[in-house]
């Protein structure tokens, strides 16, 4: 059996809650010893498809002033269901050797936030090669976590390749599920989501998205045109009144949508759409404590 088939087999989705951590520091390293680079909105459909809910994580050093590229990629973390975590590099002088080093590690932000919220998840994933977050994993695995790290060979420690009770998948088995596609090129089906178009919708057109956040006045659905995509409350069909939106919706659910409208005065195409299915308006409504 292939390793490819191993990462991708398991088509059907788990009952579990799953969260991603990203070192995005060393991923960065992991794309472009690739030569490719991932799309969060299909890594993101892909995991939906895999779990009954999914909260994601990206940690990242930062520089100031920040560029206008790491501000419009925070942007498109964001847009996707991701909290970035940042931290300003320092430089540190070495007053010995004259040599300025560049210092900006979030590993103890990543490992904190793991332990802290144990409670809101039963795997644990991680994507990094560094064998510094080894104690991490055997006290999430001592704890009944189920852990899966994700990297390349070449660039991971071999501590996590030999640590037992710990699944290693190479990224280069998931290329064609999670890479960035070249404009006008079509991704295959992954997950629950459609593929990627390439393209923003019609008005009208409709679509199935998984829920990527829940907030009071709406919920945000994967979507895939790689746009910020709202499902505002007022357009849930529900006749009603809703006190507590985050209350009576799963992030299991699948909403089957009509789009409304398009925004694309920002960098991020924004999406508001309405919902296109009677039965699920229903079932929201029953949720609803008198």
């Amino acid at each position: 059996m292939t390793e490819e088939h191993d990462a991708v087999k398991k088509e059907e989705k788990k009952d579990g809650r799953a969260a991603i951590f990203i070192d995005g520091a060393n991923l960065f390293f992991t794309q472009r010893h690739l030569g490719w680079q991932i799309d969060f909105s299909r890594l993101m459909s892909f995991f939906l498809g895999r779990y009954a809910s999914v909260q994601a994580f990206y940690y990242v050093p930062a520089t100031e002033p920040v560029s206008e590229e790491s501000a419009a990629f925070t942007r498109v973390l964001k847009a996707h269901g991701f909290r970035v975590t940042s931290k300003t590099v320092k430089k540190i002088l070495n007053r010995e050797t004259g040599d300025v080093i560049m210092k900006g590690n979030l590993d103890v932000e990543l490992v904190v936030d793991a332990m802290s919220r144990m409670d809101q998840y039963d795997a644990f994933i991680l994507f990094s090669g560094d064998s510094d977050f080894v104690p991490l994993l055997k006290a999430l695995k001592e704890r009944g976590k189920e852990i899966t790290v994700y990297s390349t060979q070449g660039l991971s420690a071999r501590e996590l390749l030999a640590e037992p009770g710990i699944t290693f998948t190479d990224l280069a088995a998931l290329k064609d599920h999670i890479c960035q596609l070249r404009q006008g090129e079509l991704s295959r089906p992954s997950g629950t989501t459609a593929s990627g178009t390439g393209r923003l919708p019609d008005i009208g057109e409709k679509f199935t998205g998984s829920v990527l956040k829940v907030a009071p006045y709406g919920i945000f659905l994967s979507n895939p045109y790689h746009a910020k995509c709202l499902l505002p409350l007022s357009f849930l069909g529900i006749s009603k009144f809703v006190n507590d939106l985050v209350s009576i919706i799963r992030m299991s659910d699948l909403f089957e949508v009509s789009v409304f409208q398009i925004n694309t005065a920002h960098e991020i195409p924004e999406i508001t759409v309405r919902i296109a299915d009677k039965k699920m308006s229903e079932e929201l409504a029953s949720r609803i404590k008198e």
